[in-house]
C-alpha cells in the first residue's frame, strides 16, 4: 500500500532550504499593466470609465513606479470595467491556483434535471479533449485549449451546482 502526501511549498520547506524552481506564469502587475493599457480606448478611456485620474492609474500600473500601489478594490474595479480578468487568473497562478466561473444554476432544484446537466457538461469536456487529441497536427492548438478549458471550467460549475443543491436538501441536525 502506498501513500502520497501533498504539501504545498510555503509549507513544505524549511527556513533554510530553497523552493524548488517553479516555472510562474503571467505576472500579476503585468497583468495590470496590460489590462489597463489593452482596453479599448487605451488607459485614458479605462480611467475615465473607473473614475480615476488618468495619470494616476498610469502610475499605479506602471511596472517601474515605486510610488504609486494598486490596491485590490483598483484591481477589481479594473477588470469589472474592462471585463478582461487576467489579473485574477495571474493572481491565482501566481499562488498556484486557478479561477473558475461562476455560472447561473438552471435546474430549479430538481435533482434530475441537475444530474442530467453535469453529465452534458462532463460530456462536452471529454469530447473538446478526444478533439484535440486526435486533430493535433503538430501539437494541440491555442482554440483547443481554450475549448478545452472553457469545458472544463462549465463542468467543474456544473458540480459545484450539484453540490449546493444537495447541501440545500440537507436535513436539520438533531437537537440534544
Amino acid at each position: 500500500m502506498r501513500t502520497n502526501i501533498s504539501i504545498d511549498e510555503a509549507h513544505g520547506y524549511g527556513a533554510d532550504e530553497p523552493v524548488p524552481d517553479k516555472l510562474r506564469g503571467h505576472d500579476a502587475a503585468v497583468a495590470a499593466y496590460d489590462t489597463a493599457h489593452g482596453y479599448e480606448g487605451g488607459i485614458d478611456a479605462l480611467a475615465k470609465r473607473m473614475g480615476h485620474n488618468v495619470n494616476t492609474l498610469t502610475h499605479k500600473v506602471n511596472l517601474r513606479n515605486t510610488t504609486h500601489h494598486l490596491t485590490v478594490r483598483d484591481a477589481i474595479e479594473m477588470q469589472w470595467q474592462s471585463r478582461d480578468y487576467r489579473i485574477l487568473h495571474a493572481m491565482a497562478d501566481e499562488l498556484g491556483y486557478v479561477c473558475v466561473r461562476a455560472t447561473p444554476v438552471h435546474s430549479d432544484d430538481d435533482p434530475v434535471d441537475t444530474l442530467m446537466r453535469m453529465q452534458m457538461a462532463f460530456a462536452d469536456y471529454v469530447q473538446a479533449l478526444g478533439e484535440a487529441w486526435t486533430r493535433r497536427q503538430g501539437g494541440v492548438s491555442r482554440n483547443q485549449m481554450r475549448k478545452a478549458e472553457h469545458h472544463a471550467a462549465e463542468a467543474a460549475a456544473s458540480m459545484g451546482h450539484a453540490l449546493a443543491m444537495l447541501r440545500d436538501m440537507m436535513r436539520e441536525e438533531p437537537k440534544a
